[in-house]
């Protein structure tokens, strides 16, 4: 019996020791994390959440993009859009030829006899007359303008008296003059045909006006210098 108390005694006083030390490991693991400290924590980790996020986002932006640079070039949409707007760009910048519904308008000069002491010059197309009639046509909406085959670009065609002539882009030009222009047709037509059109005065001098509509007017590109006095590329942070 007396064995049998002091093996249980060794077995307590095992056990005591091997609490106090586990005990005393817990201690110094553990640390007191204040509420403060807890609420950083949280806000880092949401942060870091977001970033995460942010990059998923984009990666898959990015993936998205690769994959479309991937496929066939002729099936590529990238390239169809691409191509949309250069074709797009040169109609209005005049670098192409260009069709559509419109109307030809003839202007010659006046085949009456003078009156006595009135100057030939009023007998004769000139410059003005060729400009507001196209000043008539852009603002009725006209898309492309040619006159004799030249296309006319604003700012860049000049159209000026030489004698008995006009010169356009350069080009000497004489009477008839054949103005094209595609656009709405009715609202073209009625630019040149109203009666309070600069067309009308001209007529009401003896020169020939006429003018028709088509469902097919083909214009040229333009083949000189596009100029701009003041305008030039904007880059992002230049001086």
């Amino acid at each position: 019996m007396k064995l049998f108390d002091k093996r249980l005694f060794i077995l307590f006083m095992m056990f005591g020791l091997l609490l106090t030390v586990q005990v005393r490991v817990l201690s110094k693991g553990v640390k007191h994390v204040g509420v403060v400290n807890l609420q950083e924590t949280v806000k880092a980790v949401e942060k870091e959440r977001a970033e995460v996020e942010q990059l998923k986002q984009s990666i898959a932006q990015f993936n998205e993009q690769i994959e479309l640079y991937n496929r066939q070039v002729d099936d590529t949409d990238v390239v169809v859009q691409l191509e949309k707007r250069r074709q797009d760009l040169e109609k209005f910048v005049n670098i192409t030829d260009v069709e559509g519904p419109g109307v030809i308008v003839i202007i010659d000069d006046a085949d009456r006899e003078l009156i006595q002491g009135e100057s030939g010059n009023n007998v004769l197309v000139h410059d003005q007359d060729i400009n507001i009639i196209v000043d008539e046509l852009r603002q009725a909406g006209a898309e492309a303008i040619s006159i004799n085959d030249t296309r006319i670009v604003y700012l860049s065609t000049e159209i000026i008296c030489v004698g008995p002539t006009v010169k356009i882009n350069g080009e000497q030009m004489s009477a008839p003059y054949v103005i094209k222009a595609i656009g709405n047709r009715k609202y073209l037509e009625a630019a040149i045909t109203a009666p309070s059109s600069y067309a009308d005065f001209l007529s009401d001098y003896g020169l020939f006006v006429d003018v028709n509509t088509s469902i097919s007017v083909r214009i040229d590109k333009y083949n000189g210098d596009l100029r701009s006095g003041y305008m030039r590329y904007y880059e992002e942070g230049g001086q």
